[in-house]
């Protein structure tokens, strides 16, 4: 019956895949059947006509499939099944599983398989056909087959196979009213609504239905997770979703659960240093208030940091192994430096020869310049071999200086912002009269298709990434290397939801 339900499935998830159709959204009627305690519910959109399964077959085909359908269509032949009599009859808008409680001790679950299929009936004879109906039995005033191991039933338009006779109860009851149903639970409605109606893949889990007669019931294991500061995300409801715009593949995620210590890194924000940055770059990334983060987590931890620290047996505590740090660099403690980093932080890398063993690359940072300049000669004296070298480009002084390895470093100090990295990178940030990376139009493409603001991101230019090699001569590029342009990742505190999204665009 497993081996069965996998071969279906296959030619259902590649049917979706590759047909076009006109748009329309995702309605998932399944969650209407699952029981409200579910802790993990999958959804897979079925619906051949909807706009997102549009879009993926035409990035795949902007990605080098020629004849994805033709494809399809003959990889179906070849698993034995006939399109329009096996595999046309599940598609219907929905398919999803839900499992509703997991056993450590006997390695079982309770749930089943949710399809809402054009036609039901149809449905049930391709299974009846490739596994056999067993006996049958009623429950509810609905009937429902043995199938090898399993439980199959038509209710309403949809097709429901269980793993368990209770679990097919539990569906009977939920579609009789007598139980509530998982779309009526408060927390999977505003994760369904927060997220997007439109999807390739959705993902709902509740840990703690899902796993809480296995580990949150012990107290120790529960204080564990708590004293971590991230019970509350590790316990709180969480979705995730995947699907597909008209330039581009994108991901979003979110959480119930209140972010704590790093909510100052989340809050939606435009970049600010972003202007500084050469267009050409091929790495960004950006981030805010890492000192009051850190502030926050040590302050939350400190005994449980120091305690594992002096395990170790080296320093006694956490400010102890900071000051050895700092007196490596020549300062009083690490903290001093991250103590900098009240304001926006970002990062930034590029490749000026197209050779991958030829980076430079920059930290940006808005600091309070007063307290900045004497911690970084503090630090540039500690690391120079010789002398510092100073110079004034555009009448912004830059101190550079070579350390024991050979490597030249240097900083200064723009509109009040800390530029420091590679002499190169400094050096053309200070020249740069060009474009900055906040104009690309790959880079706005990107912005663009993010369901959400951003908050702290990083920004991937993959049509250049794709392209090194070593000696800046690139191999001869496919359809897929080429159609690739530019990838976002963020994590942002929205609106109460904390949310991890990405989007990756596909050129035409």
């Amino acid at each position: 019956m497993t081996a069965g339900l996998v071969a279906i499935a296959a030619v259902v998830g590649g049917a979706i895949l590759f047909t076009s159709g006109k748009a329309s959204e995702v309605n998932l009627t399944s969650a209407s059947l699952v029981p409200a305690d579910a802790g993990f519910y999958f959804a897979l959109n079925t619906d051949l006509t909807s706009s997102q399964w549009v879009n993926a077959f035409q990035l795949a085909e902007r990605l080098g499939q020629e004849d994805p359908e033709g494809e399809l269509k003959t990889g179906a032949d070849d698993a034995g099944f006939d399109w329009e009599d096996d595999v046309a009859p599940f598609l219907g808008g929905d398919a999803a599983v839900f499992v509703s409680g997991v056993s450590i001790s006997d390695t079982s679950a309770t749930g089943a398989v949710i399809l809402r299929c054009k036609d039901a009936k149809k449905a049930l004879d391709v299974i009846d056909e490739n596994g056999g109906l067993g006996d049958d039995a009623e429950y509810g005033g609905i009937e429902y087959y043995d199938v090898q191991g399993g439980f199959v039933a038509i209710i309403g338009n949809h097709l429901v196979i269980a793993f368990d006779e209770e679990s097919m109860r539990a569906v009977i009851d939920v579609s009789k009213g007598e139980e509530k149903s998982l779309a009526s639970v408060d927390d999977f409605q505003k994760l369904r609504d927060e997220l997007t109606g439109n999807f390739l893949g959705f993902i709902y889990l509740s840990t703690e239905n899902l796993l809480g007669d296995f580990f949150l019931d012990d107290p120790e294991v529960k204080a564990a997770i708590d004293n971590s500061g991230s019970g509350d995300l590790v316990f709180k409801p969480a979705a995730w979703v995947i699907g597909a715009k008209k330039d581009g593949f994108e991901f979003q995620a979110a959480s119930l659960g209140e972010p704590g210590t790093i909510s100052p890194m989340l809050a939606p924000r435009e970049s600010k240093l972003i202007k500084f940055v050469p267009a050409d770059a091929a790495f960004y990334f950006s981030t805010v208030d890492i000192a009051g983060t850190w502030e926050k987590i040590s302050d939350a931890a400190r005994d449980q940091i120091d305690d594992a620290i002096r395990d170790e047996g080296e320093y006694d505590s956490l400010d102890d192994a900071m000051r050895a740090a700092g007196k490596e660099l020549g300062i009083g403690s690490l903290e001093e430096i991250i103590q900098l980093f009240e304001g926006e932080t970002a990062a930034a890398f590029w490749f000026p020869s197209g050779d991958e063993d030829d980076a430079e690359g920059l930290v940006l940072a808005e600091v309070d310049q007063g307290k900045a300049e004497p911690l970084m000669e503090k630090l540039s004296n500690a690391a120079a071999v010789g002398k510092l070298d100073r110079t004034t480009i555009k009448g912004t002084e830059m101190t550079s200086f070579e350390d024991e390895d050979g490597d030249v470093t240097a900083y200064a100090f723009l509109d009040g912002n800390l530029l420091l990295g590679t002499k190169a990178a400094v050096e053309m940030v200070l020249k740069n009269d060009e474009p900055a990376l906040s104009s690309l139009r790959r880079y706005n493409d990107a912005v663009g298709q993010m369901p959400t603001k951003l908050g702290t991101y990083g920004y991937f230019n993959m049509s250049k990434l794709v392209r090194l090699a070593e000696g800046g001569v690139p191999a001869d590029l496919g359809d897929f290397e080429r159609a690739l342009s530019g990838l976002i990742i963020n994590v942002v505190d929205e609106r109460g939801v904390a949310r991890l999204s990405g989007i990756l665009t596909v050129e035409d």
